[in-house]
């Protein structure tokens, strides 16, 4: 499957022995996948499958059409992609682990989280959790606020604006059998404009990308609409 196949990649880029390090401020566990980035992992096959598999055909243009008032053609040209493991295993106290996300917002326009675990990689909790949108940042509205919880299981993939606020719920390990996966292995992939710009302010409908943009981006407008007028006449 895809899933099994982007695990057999991390895996290769793991094992490599490369010095890493962490993925970001708030998870200590994972690796930065970027060919320029000091401590991240170049591993070309890889880089290459994210590029072009999942940003360019699947994660920006379904981007823009389901956020299309908050992306504009330049915000989400440059991307920062990271691993992120979470580890329940109660027997090992002693390692610094990942076992819960704060709640926070992303560096992004733009999000992509895609739980790796395999089918037969089984943990209980760790759900992601999503706050209303827009959000106010006052105490007593942040205490009122529900939760919406989404049950994230292997080969699940989220969507969402990186400034909706969200969060992870613990991992726990199951009940079933001490012999089942207490991890959950994540892709998280950010979306945003040129040097780390984040848009937050909406479009007004009449500035919002058209479905040839979206998909082809802003630069191919004129040829497509060159064609079809020449097509007409």
């Amino acid at each position: 499957s895809g899933i099994a196949f982007v695990r057999s990649l991390l895996d290769k880029a793991v094992a490599s022995g490369i010095p890493t390090r962490r993925p970001n401020g708030m998870n200590r566990n994972g690796i930065i996948l970027d060919r320029k980035v000091n401590g991240a992992v170049p591993y070309s096959v890889l880089i290459d499958l994210i590029e072009r598999q999942i940003i360019n055909r699947v994660l920006r243009p379904v981007g823009r059409l389901l956020f299309k008032e908050y992306v504009g053609c330049s915000d989400d040209i440059e991307y920062f992609a990271f691993t992120i493991r979470y580890d329940g295993d109660i027997a090992d106290d002693d390692t610094p682990r990942d076992i819960k996300l704060n709640e926070h917002r992303d560096a992004s326009v733009i999000t992509l989280n895609v739980n790796l675990n395999l089918p037969d990689e089984r943990y209980s909790g760790s759900d992601v959790y999503f706050r209303e949108f827009p959000h106010t940042d006052s105490k007593e509205k942040t205490l009122n606020n529900n939760k919406t919880l989404i049950g994230f299981y292997p080969g699940v993939a989220i969507i969402h604006l990186g400034a909706h606020r969200h969060g992870s719920i613990p991992i726990l390990q199951p009940n079933e059998t001490k012999d089942d996966s207490v991890m959950r292995y994540n892709l998280v992939i950010w979306l945003f404009g040129e040097h780390g710009d984040v848009r937050i302010a909406p479009y007004a409908p009449e500035e919002q990308m058209n479905a040839v943009e979206r998909w082809h981006g802003c630069d191919s407008v004129r040829g497509v609409m060159s064609n079809v007028h020449h097509f007409i006449a």
